[in-house]
């Protein structure tokens, strides 16, 4: 059941994505950013893709340094593993930095990682936990976060990255919201293109055993 789970997953990002009307909102430095309107959801859907000059292995491996966060992912404070259920599923408490005079976000995601042997494709789902821990003061807690990243193969030195993401920063104006998502989209992926240059993710290989532990049974 959770093979049949996990290709439904990819027939969704690969194939139903061309059925939504997605409207091209940005196209810079190889970078292609999308929008839509979906029923019953108050702010728009983004969606970017581009490609990396990089195997997707190493691009996982970036993106799974916790540690890195602050350095490739937009007005990213601090992101810390709270806790690890198994090897696909993990969940991390993350604080960004708001512009001006707003307090600073901070959300829980739960991450699940998975792998098709056969389209050679990493998928990485994150979605939103916001009762996991408490709120505090100095942070607005941010209730709707939908996050998607796929990474396809498509030679050993390039992948196709498509990253998804639905959030709501709770900003008063919806035009600002969507301002302001669209510059962090854009600003995330150019930071990951950067940092996935560093010895440490390309050198990260994954063992045929370790990939197994990703496919779902």
């Amino acid at each position: 059941m959770e093979k049949i789970l996990i290709l439904l997953l990819v027939c969704i990002i690969l194939d139903v994505n061309a059925a939504i009307d997605w409207k091209l909102v940005k196209d810079k430095n190889e970078i292609q950013i999308y929008t839509t309107q979906k029923l019953n959801h108050k702010l728009k859907h983004f969606k970017a893709q581009y490609h990396i000059k990089k195997n997707a292995k190493t691009i996982l491996a970036a993106l799974q340094d916790t540690s890195a966060c602050s350095q490739w992912v937009h007005n990213c404070i601090s992101n810390e593993l709270v806790s690890v259920t198994n090897v696909r599923i993990r969940t991390y408490h993350t604080i960004i930095k708001s512009s001006l005079w707003l307090k600073d976000r901070d959300f829980y995601l739960q991450s699940n990682v998975s792998y098709d042997p056969q389209e050679k494709l990493f998928v990485i789902t994150l979605l939103s936990k916001p009762e996991y821990g408490k709120e505090t003061k100095d942070n607005v807690r941010i209730q709707q976060v939908e996050m998607t990243w796929s990474l396809k193969y498509l030679t050993e030195e390039k992948t196709l990255v498509t990253y998804q993401i639905y959030i709501d920063p709770k900003l008063p104006i919806k035009a600002i919201n969507h301002k302001m998502i669209q510059d962090s989209i854009f600003e995330t992926l150019v930071g990951l293109r950067n940092i996935v240059k560093k010895p440490i993710y390309t050198n990260k290989k994954h063992t045929k055993a370790e990939l197994k532990l990703l496919v779902e049974d």
